[in-house]
């Protein structure tokens, strides 16, 4: 609901600040046009009334729930809370056991840097390189550097992402599964802030749009930074929180370099179904259905190696692509019941063969 009211004021602001420049111009034409300003005035001063007084009721409101939330504090006390930040695990995963899953789709030019980029840090015990119907020499030359080559034939960025999730859950020693692209734009250097907070978090997920990790140059230009953190608002919209401003603080929903539990991707994985370019969304709109907890951190962007084949080829693809983000995030419906949104989920396992099931490939 909270996201369809924020639509629409929006679309109040832009109608509002529209008029004024129409009447402005039908003030100048040669004919009578007394009836029509006066029409379209009155409905300026209701919008504009209408803008005000809900910023005065928004004021209101995030007094209300600033007083209730500091005497709610107070009636129950913070001492007898025994819950830490990052609680309620069973098992911590070990921080060192990553696999590293590269999509690739005619990244010759790039693809040998990555795969011993990030085959090289700490703590990865394998690196795949998912082709999605290279018509160069990706795929010859990711073996060629020391990657496991899976051919996925389904076009498209989502379907990558879905065989990468895939292959790196028969990778029994990985506790944590890394999703990269293979156009050189993130680094393997940041494993280790993903290390850092994955022991604390269900999924760890990468944001672009921080001044000075951004390399001039780079696709997130005005049009890529403003439009990803506007459709994180609305994807923070959507799962509301009160004192936090969303289940989580998000900034950038297109950013393919994330960090996921394993035990997390065995519960989400039967539920993603995207196989297009707003697949990083999706991600995010099951994982946070599904209660898991999700934390954003700033990483290094670089100019792509190659051409680009995704959203950030033309504006035009980018508007297309951020439209249908927009449109999934409203129109998404849970395939299950939403589950507890705290720090940690503390649903119960994923029985053995359900698991080894998902591990050996979707059907």
């Amino acid at each position: 609901m909270a996201r369809f009211l924020v639509l629409a004021v929006i679309v109040l602001a832009l109608l509002g600040a529209a008029l004024h420049p129409l009447l402005f111009v039908l003030n100048l034409l040669p004919f009578d046009s007394r009836g029509l300003t006066s029409v379209l005035d009155i409905a300026k001063s209701f919008i504009a009334d209408l803008l005000a007084w809900g910023l005065i009721g928004l004021i209101a409101a995030m007094g209300t729930l600033v007083a209730f939330g500091r005497w709610s504090r107070r009636r129950s006390g913070i001492a007898k809370s025994s819950r830490s930040p990052g609680a309620g695990s069973a098992s911590e995963p070990a921080q060192g056991r990553m696999v590293v899953a590269i999509t690739a789709y005619n990244e010759a030019d790039a693809i040998t840097g990555v795969v011993k980029d990030f085959s090289t840090q700490e703590g990865v015990v394998k690196t795949i390189v998912i082709d999605n119907n290279s018509e160069d020499a990706t795929a010859a030359l990711a073996r060629r550097a020391g990657a496991t080559v899976i051919q996925e034939t389904r076009q498209g960025y989502g379907y990558a992402c879905l065989r990468g999730l895939e292959e790196a859950l028969k990778v029994h020693a990985a506790d944590v599964v890394v999703l990269v692209e293979g156009d050189g734009t993130f680094a393997g250097a940041d494993l280790k802030k993903f290390q850092a907070y994955i022991t604390q978090a269900d999924i760890v997920v990468g944001t672009r749009v921080v001044p000075g990790l951004v390399e001039p140059g780079s696709q997130m230009d005005y049009f890529f930074t403003w439009g990803n953190i506007a459709v994180s608002a609305l994807l923070r919209l959507r799962f509301w929180d009160s004192q936090f401003l969303g289940a989580a603080r998000l900034s950038d929903v297109g950013c393919t370099y994330r960090a996921i539990r394993r035990d997390a991707v065995l519960r989400i994985l039967p539920a993603l179904e995207v196989g297009q370019d707003h697949f990083s969304p999706h991600m995010m709109l099951v994982a946070l259905d599904y209660g898991l907890s999700l934390i954003e951190i700033p990483i290094t962007f670089r100019r792509r190696i190659g051409t680009s084949k995704g959203a950030s080829r033309s504006m035009w693809k980018g508007l297309r692509v951020g439209l249908a983000m927009m449109w999934h995030i409203m129109t998404y419906q849970p395939r299950r019941p939403v589950l507890d949104r705290g720090p940690r989920s503390l649903a119960p396992p994923v029985p053995e063969d359900v698991a080894a099931g998902i591990a050996s490939g979707r059907s």
